[in-house]
Order: structure tokens, then sequence, then C-alpha cells
């Protein structure tokens, strides 16, 4: 997969700063415009399936579209919100229509609108967030996440020291459950051969915050001294802020929710990409492929996904090392996270070393938890290995 040119580190401090940015909050028509001169050749748009406002994915797809508008200001970028599967085709015509060169559908569930819609209209470019199809005028964009949460490992395993990670979860999705395997993997690593476990709380929402309230206390209460959540809500950071336990973001930068707690976020630069596929649209590189981005060698803006910035006084110089030599790793070798030898929960080996897991079980049938994680998964570990 290749790879695009990084950006500064003024995305996350430029994503961290529009979080409640509201000049340019949607109208009564569910769009939203910025300044700019739009003509028929730098019209954006975004389709979310959720209210943008609220914290869920939309937001964290409408941060990278204030990022792109401030970048950018004689593009004109719009959105939609709350669209549902069955308005998605009306609305993605109905945007085309208006002139927009490049849309950004950013959900998985609307590949099929796109894809029947995206023949109409062959001078107008179609892009689907974690899309599955690609065609002449159709990409899609994703980001191995779980390689940041590997390197997040690097920093959770030495941190603690009651030897208990608490991880606040939404559901067991392979999604979520692969991104848990891949910290718990790192975690393990740096602290080999002591007593050091991943305990997980399911709140059966990525936004709860009542329930992850009470997931984080209950986490603290057995014992656990860093909380990592996978929730869109800040509450976790709130927890963590109020019982001086250290924790760790996701999605976006959270450290206005826990100044002094707050390590660092595991987020998404949406932004970051969209930056580079709206210039693509402007000087006609643009071309329809799958983008599946890594982790990058450089902290701070470099890449579809990333830690959020963090001073040593949150995280000590001194634990860098490993966690930046699995950057390399990533971006310089064929190696991945899910390589063995590792062991999955009940203890039997289900990789050999240097043999690895390929892309489709990582994505498709990783329902199962690794060896260290504490909680329960709907699935079953491959066979022992041979």
């Amino acid at each position: 997969m290749k790879r695009l040119n990084g950006q500064s580190f003024l995305l996350i401090v430029l994503v961290a700063f529009s979080l409640f940015l509201t000049s340019c909050g949607p109208s009564s028509t569910g769009e939203s415009q910025t300044s700019g001169g739009g003509t028929s050749g730098n019209k954006v748009a975004f389709v979310y399936k959720e209210k943008a406002a609220d914290y869920n994915a939309s937001h964290l797809h409408e941060l990278g579209r204030q990022y792109v508008a401030a970048q950018l200001p004689d593009v004109e970028t719009s959105f939609v919100e709350e669209v549902t599967v069955e308005q998605a085709e009306q609305k993605l015509r109905d945007l085309a229509t208006a002139g927009n060169k490049l849309i950004f559908a950013a959900d998985p569930e609307f590949s099929d609108a796109v894809l029947k819609v995206a023949p109409d209209f062959p001078d107008t470019f179609f892009e689907v967030a974690q899309g599955s199809e690609t065609a002449t005028n159709v990409a899609t964009y994703d980001g191995r996440m779980y390689q940041m949460f590997y390197v997040a490992g690097g920093y959770t395993g030495e941190l603690t020291t009651s030897g208990i990670v608490g991880i606040i979860a939404p559901e067991p999705t392979v999604e979520v459950i692969r991104n848990i395997n891949a910290i718990a993997l790192s975690t393990l690593l740096v602290r080999t051969n002591e007593n050091v476990s991943i305990h997980v709380k399911w709140t059966g929402s990525w936004n709860d915050p009542e329930a992850e309230r009470q997931a984080a206390l209950d986490l603290i209460d057995e014992g656990a001294d860093v909380l990592v959540q996978h929730v869109y809500s800040p509450e976790v950071q709130k927890v963590a802020e109020e019982k001086g336990v250290a924790a760790f973001g996701y999605g976006f930068d959270m450290r206005e929710f826990a100044p002094t707690q707050n390590m660092t976020s595991i987020v998404w630069n949406w932004g970051w990409y969209y930056l580079q596929r709206v210039n693509a649209m402007l000087d006609g590189s643009w071309k329809g492929e799958a983008y599946l981005g890594e982790a990058a060698l450089v902290n701070f803006g470099e890449g579809i996904i990333d830690l959020a910035p963090y001073t040593y006084d949150q995280i000590p110089q001194i634990i860098e090392a490993p966690p930046m030599k699995w950057r390399s790793r990533f971006v310089e070798t064929d190696r991945d996270v899910f390589e063995g030898p590792f062991n999955a929960q009940n203890g039997e080996e289900v990789l050999k070393r240097r043999v690895a897991f390929d892309d489709e079980y990582i994505y498709n049938q990783m329902n199962w938890f690794v060896e260290g994680v504490v909680g329960d998964a709907p699935g079953e570990p491959p066979p022992p290995a041979s």
C-alpha cells in the first residue's frame, strides 16, 4: 500500500482546537459550508451517518473537514449529517448534481449507495471510509489502527505499577478485539515474565458516559492504574483526572478533559488524509484506489493514525525507544503486529515465531482474546500451532 506525504504537527493542534468549534455548525438543512470560492472544480462534500456535534465517528470526520477548510480556504466544503443508509443514495446524487467534485462518504454502510451512484457521475470522485470496493471514480480509505494501539502498549506497559491496565470498550466486535489484542501484546512484551494483565469492561455503546464512568471506576477498584478508552465520550478521562490514574484517550486529542492525567490519545487523523486527497483532486492526480494507512515513523500529524501530542512529563523519554522501533518495523519492513510467537487467552500458542495472520483473518475473524486479557470475547481462537 503506498504512503501519502505527511503534514506537520499543526494537524493535531488544529484538531484539538476545533473540538468545540461552532462557527461551522450545521444549518437547518443539515449542511454546513465554509468560506471560499466554491466553483464546480473545488467543491467538496462530506456525508455523515450521525450528528457530527456529538461524540461519535462522524465527529472525528467533521474535525477532519474543518482542518481541510482551514488549510484550503479557496475550497468550499459542506456536510450532510444524520443520513441513513436508505437516504444515502439520494443525498449522494444531490451533492453530485450540486457540483461537488469530491464526495467523502464517511461510513462503510454507505458503500453500496456510492457504488450505485458513482457510474452516473463519472466526473465526480467518491471516497468511502472503511469501504470495501473501489472503481474508476471510487476510492476507499482506512488505517491499521491496531498498529497504533500496539505502539501505545509500549507506554501502558511501562507506566503501570500495579500490573493492571484497564480498557473501557463499547462492544466485542472484530475491530475492537483486534485493537485490544494489539495493546495487550505490546504491554506484556515490555513487561515480559511479570504479572501484568489487561482488564476489559464492555459498555455496550460507543458513547454512554454513565456506563463509561462506571466501567472506569470498576477497573480502578480492581487495581488498574492505567486506563485506555476505546469509546468516544471523554468521560473516562474525567474519571482518571478525578482519581489520579494515567489515561489514554481515543479518537481525538482528549487532553483538555484530563490535563494532568491524560498521557496521550490514540487518534484518527482524518484531516491529514482529506487534505492529501483534496489536493490530489485539485492537481489532477486523484485515483480510485484503496488506502490502508500504517503507523508513521514520526509522531504528531504524519499519518492517518497517530498518537496525540504529549510531553515528557506525561510519557518519559526513556520509555520511547521500543514504540519508535515498532514504528520503524511497520514502515520499513513487511512485519506487522500479529506475528508469532504468542498465545491465546487460554494459554495455547496459536502462532509460531515469524508466522503471521493475514489481513483477511485480522479484519474478519479475530474475535477472541490473546493471553493476558481478562474479559469475555465471543469467539474461539484457532487450533494450537503445530
